[in-house]
């Protein structure tokens, strides 16, 4: 190979000496003629002198001694190429004869350190060829003696290997056998870590499914479409408890047993792992009862498992399983798990949805709270914009209601309000907004009702208010009046303030007008604010 390298870097330094040759015959040629064509082989000598130059520095690059010369060679070829271009450059700029000129000076000064340098270079090539060429007639000679005694010594060691061959046959005999059965437990053992790798990403898969399911139903939905693959040797179902806690119904199954589990209706009681809130049978339990559930869709003789999903100390329901063998330890703590993760999922869900209700919905009546109204008003504005349709804001107030509270208690007054409540979400349509305003004042949104249709239902509810019957402590509360206010879109306002502000003024103009009546905002001025309140009046 370093032989091969010297020949190679000697032909480089005479490719190179004949581009440069080349490109000064060019440049004289072009000098004298000025025709294009010396001109265009000129720009490609040249060219071709650069890559030359570039490939003979790289290729000596690890001889230092070269390396410089390299390095001054191409420092001389930089000078002699000067020296061209100014032939051609006098001869586009100052013409012909300056040119000549040029030519005739470059032809007297033969390019002397180019060839020097080169020479120096060959000669250096042709010193390490010599040398490398002794060397190689070292290394054969060491080559001939290493392979006699290399020859001499496998002699040996043939005789010895075939005194050991019979040995050696046998151990490499048990040595395969038992390499054989390492590879399959090897094997077995990669297949068991591969199956529970994928367990491990549909696990992650799911709660990672879970934790952005934004109810119960799409909960149910995922966990359906992945326990068939979680668990395919089994067949189950996850059965919920309802909200009065006293009955559990199969939400989602699979597998064989699948039906027979999904059509089982069952108290919470009749479940031993929701009474013993821990899985049921336990690890090692073999002689454990079976849970009246099973019994009653007729699944007695297979063995079974059944999880409890309890999250945060409350038992929202049950996943059982069933199997045609035995169910394994590691199939009971991947169900485990996964009923971990389902419960605690579920759990979360019914957490944010009390809280989603809490935040938009009054406690004591059920009705939607004033943050929700001041929310929503907007929106169902601009809806009846688009639809060119009217909107009515009723604004109420149940009057002399501190009297009330002070004669009938405040536990009587909670059961007014409640009662009334009651009796404005079943006075009111699904698209209408029932509101409680805040202390004994309610406001309701009536969705596409102008403003006669309004004071009709005003009227309405003003009436069964008065007939409002409030059962309490096991007697009835004296009945209650109200007075309402109405407001309009878009006879009296455009905007959720201006129909706030003006129900609310009818509303105070009926109080004033002897209350337990209907009042609108026909009559008030849009721009006038609204009269000071007497404090807890009614």
């Amino acid at each position: 190979a370093q032989m091969l390298h010297t020949f190679r870097a000697r032909e480089q330094i005479l490719t190179l000496l004949g581009d440069v040759q080349r490109a000064e015959m060019e440049a004289r040629s072009y000098g004298l003629s000025g025709r294009d064509i010396p001109y265009q082989r000129y720009l490609h000598d040249i060219a071709a002198v650069d890559r030359d130059s570039d490939a003979l520095a790289a290729m000596v690059a690890g001889d230092p001694q070269q390396a410089a010369a390299a390095r001054q060679l191409s420092d001389a070829i930089v000078a002699r190429r000067a020296r061209f271009e100014k032939i051609i450059s006098d001869y586009r700029t100052r013409g012909a004869e300056s040119a000549r000129a040029g030519v005739m000076a470059l032809v007297a000064d033969p390019d002397r350190p180019v060839h020097e340098i080169s020479n120096r270079m060959l000669d250096r090539e042709a010193e390490l060829l010599r040398e490398r060429e002794t060397a190689s007639a070292r290394g054969s000679r060491v080559v001939v003696v290493t392979a006699a005694v290399a020859f001499l010594g496998c002699l040996g060691l043939l005789a010895g290997a075939l005194i050991d061959s019979t040995i050696e046959r046998r151990r490499r005999s048990r040595s395969e056998r038992a390499l054989a059965e390492g590879a399959q437990a090897l094997q077995h053992a990669l297949h068991q870590a591969e199956h529970a790798s994928t367990t491990l990403r549909r696990l992650a898969r799911l709660a990672e499914l879970l934790q952005s399911c934004r109810n119960m139903d799409e909960a149910i939905t995922i966990t359906e479409r992945t326990l068939p693959s979680l668990l395919p040797d089994n067949s189950g179902c996850v059965a919920l408890i309802n909200a009065s806690h006293n009955i559990t119904e199969a939400r989602m199954q699979w597998g064989k047993h699948g039906p027979e589990l999904g059509d089982a209706v069952f108290a919470p009681d009749d479940c031993w792992a929701l009474r013993r809130s821990q899985p049921h049978p336990g690890p090692g339990e073999t002689n454990s009862p079976v849970c009246p559930h099973l019994i009653q869709v007729g699944i007695t003789a297979s063995p079974c498992l059944c999880l409890p999903l309890i999250a945060q100390g409350q038992a929202l329901g049950v996943m059982s399983l069933c199997a045609d063998a035995p169910i394994p330890d590691a199939t009971a703590q991947l169900a485990g798990t996964i009923a971990d993760q389902l419960a605690l999922a579920l759990g979360n869900l019914q957490l944010q949805a009390s809280l989603r209700i809490q935040s938009i919905r009054d406690a004591l009546t059920g009705l939607f709270n004033r943050r929700y109204l001041e929310a929503s008003l907007p929106r169902e504005l601009m809806r009846s914009d688009r639809r060119h349709g009217g909107l009515s804001v009723l604004m109420f107030d149940l009057d002399h209601f501190k009297r009330y509270n002070d004669t009938q208690g405040h536990d009587g007054g909670d059961a007014l309000l409640a009662a009334f409540g009651a009796l404005l979400a079943q006075s009111c349509r699904g698209e209408d907004i029932p509101c409680r305003y805040g202390g004994e004042e309610f406001a309701v949104v009536l969705v596409d009702a102008d403003h006669a249709h309004a004071l009709a239902r005003a009227e309405a509810i003003r009436k069964a208010t008065s007939e409002l019957v409030v059962p309490f402590r096991g007697a009835t509360l004296p009945s209650a009046t109200v007075s309402i206010g109405v407001a309009s879109f878009p006879d009296h306002g455009a905007t959720p303030e201006v129909l706030l502000r003006l129900a609310d003024q009818a509303l105070y103009r009926a109080k004033q007008n002897g209350r337990n009546q209907v009042a609108s905002a026909n009559s008030l001025n849009p721009d006038s604010p609204a009269p000071p309140r007497a404090p807890q009046q009614g």
